[in-house]
């Protein structure tokens, strides 16, 4: 009979390294075969990661079924703590394709997490949301927003920098402000925010040369971090859509217009004002646009963002406006 194990690297070494190597031809992001199993094993090892990520698989006499990736992310819905399973990477052998083995598995894996205190599971969908409805999710509406950012006389008066890691705890704190009209959000701690950054500048540095590019930078004011993004821009791919194309991949701000995101915007397109940049997309959460910034296009987002409650406690129907998700909150 089938069961659902949470995989361990010491004990369950030889599945995890099967499954690396099976999944490397869907979600390679450009990279060598060594490099994907790198990338994946740096993610792991960070302290969010370490505590928040693993892989588990639907196992019968030692044959994975399918695997996936399980997230244990921490959230606010109504001001209030709600616990959330992400499901990732789903991912079925071919040999065991066409026997409902995906549908098995992440059933198992709500059912675990309900046992465990979740409230709910989400997960992003590269295909017809129908298939996902059939387990009892929705779909929560997203837009893919391509940005301009309006451009001043003279040199910008901010002061930019690059982030590191003494800015983490303080960019954390930016959230309790910039996330607070959201009915839903991930909670944002230091580790969370460094393994966002350590993720991308990983496969940045791990891609071929000149094929990826990762910038996280922050405003300063009085010695302190006041608002920070997050940038990436590559090949196609699950991070970015071309390499003409840079994703904003998340920010902060203190003030809640987000005039000081606007402004490191402002700073960084300074920096070759003869160059046309790329354009600039982004995931943002309705009703928040820096002043700087206007909207030149929207599309639906590619991956689709879908909720099922857990528990005893449906949740609402929830609408973009009341969901802020950045794009490296995805997985």
């Amino acid at each position: 009979m089938a069961e659902l194990i949470k995989l361990d690297p010491a004990r369950d070494a030889g599945m995890l390294n099967g499954i690396i190597a099976s999944t490397y031809p869907i979600w390679n992001e450009g990279l060598s075969a060594d490099s994907y199993a790198r990338w994946n094993t740096v993610q792991s090892k960070t302290p969010w990661g370490a505590a928040h990520l693993r892989r588990v698989a639907l196992v019968e006499n030692g044959v994975v079924l399918a695997s996936a990736k399980w997230y244990d992310i921490d959230t606010r819905f109504d001001g209030k703590p709600l616990r959330i399973l992400g499901i990732g990477a789903v991912f079925t052998p071919e040999s065991q394709r066409g026997r409902g083995r995906a549908p098995q598995l992440i059933t198992e894996m709500m059912a675990t997490a309900e046992r465990e205190g979740y409230g709910a599971a989400v997960l992003f969908s590269e295909i017809d949301a129908p298939y996902y409805e059939r387990l009892g999710f929705t779909v929560i509406p997203r837009e893919t927003l391509t940005l301009d950012v309006i451009q001043k006389k003279g040199a910008p008066a901010s002061l930019v920098r690059a982030g590191n890691e003494t800015d983490l705890k303080r960019l954390a704190e930016l959230h309790d402000t910039s996330d607070a009209f959201a009915r839903l959000s991930p909670r944002r701690t230091a580790d969370s925010i460094q393994f966002a950054v350590q993720k991308r500048r990983t496969l940045s540095a791990l891609a071929p040369l000149g094929a990826r590019a990762t910038e996280f930078w922050v405003s300063e004011e009085g010695n302190h971090a006041v608002a920070y993004v997050l940038m990436s821009r590559g090949a196609a791919g699950n991070l970015a859509d071309g390499p003409d194309t840079m994703w904003l991949d998340a920010c902060g701000d203190r003030d809640p217009t987000g005039a000081r995101v606007g402004a490191i915007l402002q700073v960084l397109l300074a920096r070759e004002p003869a160059e046309t940049p790329p354009p600039l997309v982004a995931w943002l959460p309705d009703h928040w646009l820096p002043p700087q910034v206007r909207i030149a296009s929207r599309a639906p987002a590619a991956d689709i963002m879908m909720i099922r409650s857990l528990g005893p406690a449906p949740l609402p129907t929830l609408h973009g406006s009341e969901v802020i998700w950045w794009k490296a909150d995805s997985f």
